[in-house]
């Protein structure tokens, strides 16, 4: 019975802290756009390019807005504009909303949703805009020295928390808590109107000549002469009771009908810096429900990013150390502290809220970053720090302008080479089976809706649909994947005669395998070919184009994959102490291998391979051979 070595699952994901030889046996000890997912190693999907290409630069910040109906609206900021996607999936058409931004600052973006309508507010350097999701191309410029700042934010708990601020970067702010109520009552912020007279066909409600910061909502036209009543679908659209159809921008107050004659209009409007979001005006005692400032100064380190902690107060991330904001629950009292010192994050995106803890990149102690997560102890109440990921190297890249994200089961971690300009490979980090693969793709922000990802470049002013399709924006996708140096439990030499493979394919895609024996660097010895005759094309199994999440089995674009198993019989195998074995794709398509058998090992003597055996007779010091025989 031959003596043979199997991989029965791919789990381990890539091991490149410990030398290659004391790593899992399925572990890559190097690998580029291969990940390990449900016991299988899979060639990474690839990303398709959203609109036109754009010019070099980066996207400087990104989200998906949503219209009451669950409709998505892609918004972006690109050098000195804000688009969004005003086109198709099939068609994708960036529009700029608005411009005159300063170029290269980055923004934040936060979607808000009231009474009033689903709201996406943009904050930069510049001011703070808003935009009305169902009225995209229109926009309010709510920035008011006398009521709000410039800076970033984002809003929680109906109040904006805001950071970042160019006059005081160590300074955390918050605004009144909006608390979507009728002027009627004492802290409300909607204003009723009735009877307001309207025009024929077309015409502006009276709001907006009030104020530039105002919007409308909830509006209803009566024509005065046939009775038709125009109700708002809060969705920009007026439809009447007899047939006639109708336009609202809830941001300009500009409304259309199709029946001509003049009626009347009632609507509500707010004004978001008058005891809103945008409001962090408090009275002089300050009262629950007002705006705040707390100081957050210790170290001198600017704020780099606000996150929203398993515990329900805001961590503020520094670049030595993290502070804690406790508000309580009447929102009367607080509690502002240092939470740790020698902790601490780069960028303003280098860490997330997920539903394990706060995960960020530590780079406090900028020689040996490491993935933590703040999260609560076991055995407590209490949040604690604690490193993720111990066998991987995250010293091999760059973290000065990190992107961390969720998607599925992940946490992405944009971050460069060391050689790179910008961020060139996102780390696919699987918390719950202890993963890490590397995948080379350009990123610096990211957006999610219905199951797919999509990031900003960190290179162009592009946007990607990243882990879709098969090809790498028409390339193929550049990869590899090396195994663990193999030892097969043994220092002996030793050699074996076949390798063998199941997995799956798609027809048009090829792998290449190849084998290092003894670091002598890597040969080709075998293909695994989608057109080949082991390959059982009476068993296809449909899937989606994107297939990194939690499932792979599906979705909207399908395509067929094939099983496989095939051998490779090797020829001229040198007697080696270690060997590599490395899988390369070099088509378009799926490609997966589920498992791996090395056949038929034989074992020989207790040597070094031949090309590290010494010559005899040389001298103490190393370097020359000494002919005469040794002395002892």
């Amino acid at each position: 019975m031959a003596n043979n070595q199997a991989i029965d699952l791919f789990k381990s994901g890539v091991h490149n802290l410990l030398d290659d030889e004391n790593v899992p046996q399925d572990a890559a000890s190097a690998a580029l756009n291969w990940y390990d997912q449900d016991g299988r190693t899979i060639l990474v999907p690839g990303k398709l390019r959203i609109g036109a290409e754009g010019i070099a630069g980066s996207v400087t910040g990104e989200i998906f807005g949503y219209k009451i109906n669950g409709t998505q609206v892609h918004w972006r900021k690109i050098g000195a504009t804000i688009q969004y996607n005003s086109g198709t999936a099939a068609a994708p058409v960036w529009t700029t909303v608005i411009s005159g931004l300063t170029s290269s600052a980055d923004y934040s973006f936060s979607n808000y949703s009231s009474l009033a309508g689903s709201f996406t507010f943009a904050v930069g350097v510049d001011g703070i805009y808003k935009m009305n999701n169902a009225n995209p191309g229109s926009f309010n410029t709510m920035y008011d020295s006398t009521k709000n700042f410039k800076g970033k934010a984002i809003i929680d708990k109906g109040r904006m928390i805001l950071w970042d601020r160019p006059e005081d970067k160590t300074g955390l702010y918050g605004s009144w808590i909006d608390t979507q109520e009728a002027v009627s009552g004492s802290l409300g912020v909607y204003t009723a109107v009735s009877g307001e007279a309207t025009t024929s066909l077309a015409g502006t409600l009276a709001f907006k000549a009030g104020g530039a910061t105002r919007n409308c909502f909830g509006v209803t036209i009566t024509l005065t002469g046939t009775g038709e009543v125009y109700r708002d679908s809060y969705l920009g659209t007026l439809t009447g009771s007899l047939g006639g159809t109708g336009t609202i921008n809830y941001i300009t107050g500009a409304y259309t009908l199709s029946n001509a004659g003049v009626g009347t209009a009632a609507y509500q409007w707010e004004n978001s810096n008058l005891r809103g979001v945008t409001d962090f005006g408090k009275s002089a005692t300050r009262a629950a429900g007002q705006g705040f400032q707390f100081p957050q100064d210790e170290g001198g380190d600017a704020i780099q990013t606000i996150i929203n902690g398993p515990d329900g107060v805001y961590y503020s991330m520094k670049k030595q150390s993290v502070y804690r904001l406790a508000l309580e629950a009447t929102d009367t009292n607080a509690t502002n502290e240092v939470f740790r010192k020698n902790i601490g994050v780069p960028s303003y995106r280098s860490s997330i809220s997920t539903g394990k803890g706060i995960v960020f990149i530590n780079t406090a102690n900028p020689s040996k970053p490491e993935l933590t997560i703040l999260q609560k102890n076991a055995v407590g109440d209490s949040v604690e720090p604690f490193t993720l990921f111990p066998h991987f190297k995250f010293a091999n890249y760059v973290y000065d302008d990190c992107m961390i994200d969720t998607f599925e089961r992940y946490i992405l971690v944009a971050c460069k080479t060391p050689s790179a300009t910008a961020n060139d490979t996102i780390l696919l980090c699987d918390l719950s089976n202890n993963t890490v693969d590397i995948t080379g793709y350009n990123a610096r922000t990211s957006a999610q809706t219905n199951g797919l990802l999509y990031v900003g470049s960190s290179v162009s002013q592009t946007v990607y649909n990243l882990y879709s399709g098969f090809d790498d924006d028409g390339y193929t996708i550049n990869n590899y994947r090396d195994s663990r140096g193999e030892l097969y439990g043994t220092e002996v030499l030793k050699k074996f005669r076949k390798l063998r493979f199941r997995g799956s394919i798609a027809p048009d895609q090829v792998c290449e395998i190849y084998i290092n024996y003894d670091n002598a660097g890597f040969q080709l010895v075998g293909t695994i070919v989608g057109s080949g005759s082991y390959v059982d094309y009476t068993s296809p199994q449909s899937i989606g184009s994107n297939f990194i999440g939690s499932s792979q089995v599906g979705g909207d674009d399908l395509t067929n994959i094939y099983p496989f198993q095939m051998e490779i019989r090797l020829k001229k195998v040198p007697k080696f102490r270690t060997r590599k074995i490395r899988f390369k794709a070099t088509g378009v398509g799926y490609m997966s291998i589920e498992s791996q058998l090395d056949w038929d090992i034989s074992t020989y003597q207790d040597k070094l391979p031949s090309q590290y055996r010494q010559k005899q007779n040389v001298n103490l010091a190393g370097t020359t051979t000494d002919n005469a025989a040794p002395e002892f």
